[in-house]
């Protein structure tokens, strides 16, 4: 009987040794003989970078024409050049223009556009991907359904659509009733260019001291504390930080040479300046003929009025709220991004 019993009991372990094995053979297998070597794809959705699919496109036009290191993902059609007649939305892949596009009538592609040169299209052009080493000109009503970079200024006519990514070498300029979410460009231009400037404020500012407001708290030589709403008086200059638990009006003609933050929001008066940051839960009223050096960030909506500049030329900053309205005029250098809807609003 005990050898019938050892038997039993090794071929019990037996089993119950495979049982376990078996759920570790795919990834010994897998471990063995990789199969899963290629990158995962990227939801535009999950990636911080602004121009990260179209640095992606770039690497692989490049390496279709010959000019770079391959990448794998070289599966690209060519557009004829003349390219008049072409049927835009029956192409199937990807397609490159070894040559600038130019069109009066409108440009529907429904695959990533790649070109070499220019693109200009015609009213109600749409892409969903668009990629141009030079100026990229699409006219009223223009759309870009994922996003778009052009290596020199890219412009969007009036009434355009531009809710993912646009991006940009040079310059962004976005026409009036134009909407968009994600934008960069060292200089961002809303609304139409030719539009007469407000006049500038006429400044006569002096010296202030935070110390003379009421209910004031020095945190530190440069830091103040307000509990509750706070007003700076107008043609004034502030020098330091100021943290208000209440809502912050900024007087017109107002210089603050230090960063604020406000919880119930923040208005920045006609021609006033912080040379800094502005950080607020609330919305934020930027008026007309108003500088922010940046960055300007709010957990809820932003307005910019007409003449505004947020950010230097060569100091880029970013504008971040969930709703962004700029009126005509405005200038932002660096990064906009409306986590919900961004428009421009004729003044």
């Amino acid at each position: 009987m005990m050898p019938s019993s050892y038997l039993t009991y090794a071929v019990f372990a037996l089993v119950c040794l495979l049982l376990l094995t078996l759920p570790f053979v795919p990834a010994f297998r897998e471990w063995l003989r990789p199969t899963d070597l290629a990158a995962l794809p990227i939801s535009p959705n999950y990636t911080s970078d602004i121009d990260h699919f179209a640095r992606r496109l770039h690497a692989d036009a490049v390496a279709k024409l010959g000019q770079g290191v391959a990448t794998g993902y070289e599966d690209f059609d060519f557009v004829p050049n003349p390219s008049e007649g072409v049927d835009w939305r029956s192409a199937t892949k990807r397609l490159i223009s070894r040559n600038s596009l130019s069109s009066p009538s409108p440009i529907q592609s429904t695959q990533p556009l790649y070109v070499q040169g220019d693109l200009s299209g015609g009213p109600a052009s749409a892409f969903s991907a668009l990629y141009a080493t030079g100026d990229i000109a699409l006219d009223a009503e223009s759309e870009i359904h994922d996003w778009a970079h052009a290596g020199g200024v890219l412009r969007l006519g009036r009434k355009g659509i531009a809710l993912r990514r646009i991006s940009a070498g040079s310059a962004i300029e976005l026409g009036n009733e134009t909407w968009f979410e994600r934008l960069h460009a060292p200089s961002l231009y809303f609304g139409s260019r030719d539009a007469p400037a407000p006049a500038p404020y006429p400044r006569t500012p002096t010296e202030a001291s935070y110390a003379q407001l009421p209910d004031v708290v020095q945190q530190t030589p440069l830091l103040f504390l307000i509990r509750g709403n706070c007003a700076l008086p107008p043609d004034s200059i502030f020098r330091g930080s100021l943290v208000v638990t209440g809502f912050l009006t900024i007087g017109m003609g107002t210089t603050v040479v230090g960063d604020i933050k406000a919880r119930e929001g923040v208005s920045m008066g006609y021609g006033a300046e912080v040379h800094g940051a502005v950080t607020c839960e609330k919305r934020v009223y930027v008026f007309k003929q108003a500088r922010a050096w940046g960055p300007l960030v709010s957990e809820s909506d932003v307005l910019i009025g007409a003449g505004a500049v947020i950010g230097l030329p060569d100091a880029q900053t970013t504008v971040s709220a969930n709703n962004i309205i700029v009126e005509d005029g405005v200038t932002i250098h660096g990064t906009v991004w409306a986590h919900e809807v961004g428009m421009v609003k004729a003044a």
